[in-house]
């Protein structure tokens, strides 16, 4: 990328940021609608100190608009700036776009790029394996690829099979690493050092930004520079789960179990002849505690029709009776024992919700556990982010959940469920410079019968007939989104069985999921099915997929947390479960339009988006014209087709 800008630059920042696009528009680079004023915006924060929400859609180019002003402000201050995001693909990507205006600007600041700690290999836990020779083969060639190619997993070289690097990655940062005889020459605690003491730009998930923040708040040093002067959340959607991921503490039974053994292990001699026999007889009431939450869940699975790993702890006599045995116990044992067990028995107290100040439910992936959170964390994300002296600029494509009021009205309920500061701006949407008009058209379906429980059996079979017919629409290059792994696996059986002309693919798991997705893209009339991430989490530009299909409407699933959401508004359906399903439709149906040459059809099945909703998803999408008959969707596919 040609440097458009020399080393010196004029200050404040907006100035800065303003000659830059100037410049960029003199040397011939394609300036964006919404681009420009967005990273104006930013710079006002920047200046003002007070955060900034904002949308910005497909194709404005918000990386660069949040990072020409973020150079500009470093370049003025150099206070360390923190990016975070939600996959290492967007972190990646975000690097070569870093060292791009880098290159443009004239500037020579430093990139960090920060991965989960799971992704990098600890030094220690490798010397350990080398000593057991098990597998040597594969430890040796870690060991080797470790010298050569560093620490991070994605450069080692060859494929490192999951459960081999479980046993060599970095689990905890901790004062041990401080007297680990080999942290000079881990590159981890390098890492860590450098994102704790130096300035540059720091690239990050979203759940280490989280973990500094918690860090700090319990009056720890933090992951990060304490003079950094701004924080980017980019898919900023994502931020209030990652907080309520971080506020939730959970046992399972074997976590259970270990903290009696532990127990047993740390109490003095002379007590363990009355502590041990209390101790062992108390494992049996955990173990059927937790037996009996499973059975609640999988009575509960029963029931539902769309995909969850969450469930209720159902407060029934006999599971509160056991709940209050095991607190009651392990009291005793802490005071038998003389052994500290204030986190577990806090724990404990939590899902006793005597005071009704916490969620509790249960989660079940693969093994049960129990899961309480206090039930308003809203104003501790907001304290948490949004310090003083910070800027903290908050972006994604999908913040906006209504087309009318006022900025701060159509993105009420993602800024409600953040606390987001009332001196904060909030800007217009930045809607997307691709020509959906021309390009892009809605096919809303009146087929199929409303999609409920007792009816699921004939959704699914006359869903297959429809999706024929949309298939044969684009001859296939379509990908279709689920709610519910099992309509998914019904639908690949039927469609597999049906010899169409063309593959059909499904959504996999680990590195074989990459794997489908290069086969997706290079086999151009090939089908793809997937549920979950690749709601939001795949980027295929071009023919190969020129069709987006949504099963159902991704309505939330009922749960404890979704649950207290609608207890604390009058209208739960309008104020939550309206807001929660445009927002995940919109980033389903944002799959399609991936850059400017991209065209297609984002088809909806559920009747339900004909009528009851329609105008909530055309005000919502980008598509704004629809269609409701196969013949007008042929004739649409096959004018663009011929373009």
């Amino acid at each position: 990328m040609e440097r458009i800008m020399d080393n010196e630059i004029t200050y404040p920042v907006a100035q800065g940021t303003q000659t830059f696009f100037e410049k960029a528009a003199t040397a011939g680079l394609e300036l964006r609608t919404g681009q420009v004023e967005m990273a104006m915006e930013i710079c006002e924060a920047i200046m003002k100190t007070t955060p900034l929400a904002v949308e910005a859609e497909v194709g404005i180019g918000k990386s660069y608009a949040y990072l020409i002003p973020a150079v500009m402000k470093y370049r003025k201050d150099h206070r360390q700036i923190v990016i975070a995001t939600s996959t290492i693909a967007l972190q990646e990507q975000l690097v070569k776009d870093t060292q791009n205006v880098l290159k443009m600007t004239g500037s020579y600041i430093d990139i960090i790029l920060a991965k989960g700690m799971r992704n990098y290999l600890c030094h220690r836990r490798l010397r350990m394996r080398l000593k057991k020779k098990d597998h040597p083969e594969i430890y040796d060639n870690l060991n080797i690829a470790l010298r050569v190619n560093g620490f991070d997993r994605a450069k080692m070289g060859f494929n490192i099979p999951d459960m081999i690097w479980e046993t060599v990655n970095v689990q905890n940062y901790n004062e041990k690493c401080h007297e680990c005889p080999l942290n000079d020459t881990c590159g981890y605690y390098e890492l860590r050092k450098n994102l704790r003491s130096g300035g540059g730009i720091v690239i990050c998930n979203q759940n280490m930004l989280v973990a500094h923040f918690q860090n700090v708040s319990q009056k720890g040093k933090g992951i990060f520079n304490p003079r950094g002067g701004m924080i980017i959340v980019d898919e900023a959607h994502n931020i209030e789960s990652r907080f309520r991921d971080a506020y939730t503490r959970s046992f399972t039974c074997a976590e259970m179990i270990k903290v009696i053994n532990n127990c047993i292990d740390k109490t003095p001699y002379n007590l363990k002849r009355t502590v041990e026999p209390y101790a062992n007889k108390t494992m049996p009431v955990v173990e059927q505690l937790y037996k009996r939450l499973v059975r609640q869940v999988k009575e509960q699975a029963k029931e539902l029709e769309a995909d969850t790993s969450t469930y209720y702890f159902e407060r029934d006599d006999e599971t509160m009776a056991l709940l209050k045995e095991l607190y009651n116990r392990m009291v005793r044992l802490e005071n038998s024992s003389r052994v500290i067990l204030k986190s577990t028995l806090s724990f404990l107290k939590s899902t006793l919700n005597t005071s009704n100040e916490y969620i509790v439910w249960l989660e079940m992936e693969p093994k049960l556990k129990i899961c309480a959170c206090k039930k308003d964390i809203r104003h501790h994300i907001s304290n948490q982010l949004f310090p003083e002296d910070v800027t903290t600029i908050l972006t994604s494509a999908t913040i906006s959940d209504k087309a009318d009021g006022t900025p701060r009205e159509k993105c009420s309920y993602f800024l409600n469920n953040i606390s987001f500061p009332d001196d904060g701006a909030v800007s217009e949407p930045k809607h997307s410079p691709y020509n959906y008009d021309k390009n892009a058209i809605i096919y809303f379906s009146k087929r199929l019968p409303y999609p409920k429980l007792d009816n699921k059996d004939e959704y699914r079979q006359r869903s297959i007939d429809e999706l024929v017919r949309l298939l044969n629409v684009t001859n296939g290059k379509s990908l279709i989104l689920f709610t519910s792994k099992e309509d998914m696996d019904f639908v690949y059986r039927r469609l597999s069985n049906m010899h169409l002309p063309y593959k059909i693919l499904i959504q996999g798991k680990g590195s074989s999921q990459a794997h489908r997705l290069d086969k997706f893209k290079t086999d151009v009339n090939s089908v793809i099915l997937g549920t979950g991430t690749y709601w939001e989490g795949i980027n295929v530009e071009g023919e190969s997929l020129s069709q987006v299909i949504i099963y159902k409407l991704p309505f939330p699933v009922p749960d404890p947390i979704i649950d207290y959401k609608m207890s604390i508004v009058k209208d739960k359906i309008k104020e939550v479960a309206i807001p929660e399903m445009i927002i995940k439709l919109k980033q389903g149906a944002g799959r399609l339009i991936r850059c400017s040459e991209d065209k297609g059809i984002v088809s909806i099945l559920d009747p339900r988006a004909s009528n009851m909703y329609r105008m909530n998803i055309l005000n919502a999408l980008s598509e704004k014209n629809s269609v409701e008959t196969i013949e007008e969707l042929a004739e649409f596919w096959k004018r663009i087709s011929n373009e």
